[in-house]
């Protein structure tokens, strides 16, 4: 049985790129749905608008910050249907946020999500410089929303990511001594959209050295070479993950709670096959 691996290309704060090998197409994917829809993360689900005299109906800017991507603790809070409340709101499963300002000046004043007070430090706007709503001059907007732990299933606005997709590992074969003898030695290197072969010595192209950082496996290169020169492959049970945050959730958090329910999703399902009566 091969052993999983990976190995990390690319992370910063919004953007995690790394090589997974050892796996099936079919887990690749179950990963990739469990990220992008299972994964409980913090967003208003309620709005009291105390006074708003902004342009904006009540209900866009109730929209807006719904929308709005806060940072999330999973150590303290608790789904509504999981909490001992019963999902009627309590500190455990609920965060408040309130907003009070008013327009003192005689120019028009942007309200943004960095005027959000929460009742927990730890569960805010990841950007204070979200725009909401912008009032004019004496004019007011008061706020309660409170935000619960959701998931994407539910409604996208509980969506732990940005966007997350993953692509086969690509394998190129050149040999480029068939080359010598191609009427039009640089086409390939001119038909290929990421440009991963090099012309720039004028003999013959070259297979530049991480090309499979970026090829998109088109086959232009190989549909288009003269001399059938190029076999463009895949490695099999490879893959190359892309995962793009908001952050609302650190990618060791994303990773963790991912392989957490993928192991409770195996449990239930053993769990309900061993229950299940079976015809012979």
């Amino acid at each position: 049985m091969k052993v999983m691996s990976l190995e990390v290309l690319e992370k910063n704060q919004r953007k995690l790129i790394f090589v997974v090998d050892g796996i099936s197409v079919e887990m690749a994917n179950a990963i990739r749905r469990i990220i992008i829809s299972e994964i409980p993360v913090m967003a208003v689900d309620e709005v009291i608008i105390l006074k708003n005299d902004s342009p904006l109906y009540d209900e866009i800017i109730a929209h807006r910050l719904s929308m709005m991507p806060l940072t999330t603790d999973l150590e303290t809070y608790k789904l509504p249907r999981e909490c001992e409340c019963g999902g009627y709101g309590c500190p455990l499963c609920q965060v408040s946020l309130t907003c009070e300002v008013t327009n003192t000046t005689n120019t028009p004043l942007q309200i943004y999500s960095g005027n959000l007070n929460s009742n927990d430090p730890k569960i805010i706007p990841v950007n204070p410089k979200i725009p909401l709503v912008k009032i004019d001059k004496n004019d007011r907007v008061i706020i309660e929303a409170y935000s619960i732990l959701g998931i994407a299933k539910d409604h996208v606005k509980w969506q732990a990511v940005s966007n997350i997709f993953y692509r086969f590992y690509p394998e190129i074969d050149f040999d480029n001594s068939k080359c010598t003898k191609c009427p039009d030695k640089c086409l390939v290197s001119r038909l290929c959209p990421e440009k991963l072969y090099n012309f720039s010595n004028k003999k013959m192209p070259v297979l530049v050295e991480d090309y499979w950082k970026t090829c998109t496996l088109c086959n232009s290169c190989q549909n288009e070479c003269p001399e059938q020169a190029i076999k463009v492959s895949w490695k099999d049970n490879t893959y190359i993950f892309s995962i793009e945050s908001d952050g609302v959730l650190p990618f060791e958090t994303i990773i963790k709670k991912t392989f957490e329910i993928f192991l409770e999703k195996i449990d239930e399902f053993v769990e309900k096959l061993e229950g299940a009566e079976i015809e012979s």
